[in-house]
């Protein structure tokens, strides 16, 4: 049982043995060689039998998915929950995570915010009811309506972020990442492009799977965060903070030990235990205990990573 709970004689193991890398991969980002680092299947969505294979680059540390698929759209069909009807309904739910504020607050409390990947707007909703005076970059359609009718901010309709930010005259106070840059597929272009527009003093908050915890340690090919084949990158805690330092941002927080961290980290274990036990009451409550033991175990090094850098004035 506790083999199957830490999913490397389950999944993982098949996985990485079945997929081996077939010669020489160099790092989209800096060209260096990269080392393959596991394999795994669509364990979150189930949308494909195919496998697909993690290398970390041996000269930036950065970890990203090779080969990426053609065609994302299929991996993402009915990934969301709907949107709500009404402004009220959205703020039931923007309520249960008000805690991301408070890693903006400490360092700006008004100003132009952007949010890159904002879905329907949760934590733009309560940027928005802070005082803040909101824009957002997203891809759905349906959202960007929402967006812009319901939730009262402005919105950009846009696949390619960088691109948008780009057409962009304003400077903002803050720009925001929350789980979006893995999602990415140049993901160091729209980091600079962030750098470039934000103002002197303004701040860059990214928030990202922290692919150093201890969590995936244990779960590896098993762990929710991983979620192939829609995570295509992930940044180490050192080198998201070179990247950022490259493009002319000071680091202000580090942390994997903050709110969110903490919650991605209870999931990784209910959904591992969830994944192979049939009895709701006992994986429930296995998937807390694994979830306890592990907080006990990492050390403040949960599943998520957040991260505040600045721009000099």
């Amino acid at each position: 049982m506790l083999e199957q709970l830490r999913g490397d004689k389950s999944i993982n193991v098949k996985n990485e043995q079945s997929t081996m890398p077939k010669g020489p991969v160099h790092c989209p980002y800096c060209e260096a060689v990269s080392v393959y680092l596991l394999s795994s299947l669509d364990v979150n969505r189930k949308s494909t039998t195919d496998s697909f294979d993690y290398y970390k680059c041996s000269g930036c540390d950065l970890i990203f998915l090779d080969p990426r698929p053609d065609d994302m759209g299929p991996f993402y069909k009915n990934l969301y929950t709907p949107i709500p009807k009404t402004l009220s309904q959205l703020r039931a739910i923007a309520k249960t995570e008000e805690y991301r504020m408070e890693s903006i607050l400490k360092y700006k409390q008004s100003g132009k915010l952007l949010e890159i990947g904002p879905w329907i707007g949760i934590f733009s909703c309560n940027a928005k009811d802070a005082g803040f005076d909101v824009t957002t970059i997203e891809m759905d359609p349906q959202c960007v309506d929402f967006l812009r009718n319901v939730v009262g901010v402005q919105a950009v309709q846009s696949s390619d972020p960088a691109t948008a930010m780009n057409a962009m005259d304003e400077k903002f106070d803050v720009i925001a990442l929350w789980h979006s840059l893995e999602h990415l597929p140049n993901p160091w272009v729209v980091l600079q492009k962030a750098a470039e527009r934000l103002a002197p003093g303004g701040i860059l908050l990214i928030a990202v799977p922290n692919i150093e915890s201890y969590d995936f340690s244990v779960l590896r090919a098993a762990w929710m965060h991983l979620d192939a084949p829609r995570h295509l990158f992930f940044y180490t805690a050192s080198s998201l903070k070179e990247i950022c330092s490259a493009n002319g941002l000071g680091t202000l927080e580090l942390t994997t030990s903050d709110s969110l961290s903490r919650r991605l980290s209870r999931m990784a274990w209910h959904m591992r235990a969830t994944s192979i036990i049939p009895i709701k009451y006992v994986r429930g409550v296995v998937g807390l205990l694994m979830y306890h033991f592990a907080d006990h175990m990492c050390e403040g090094n949960g599943s998520g990573l957040t991260a505040v850098f600045t721009k000099p004035k």
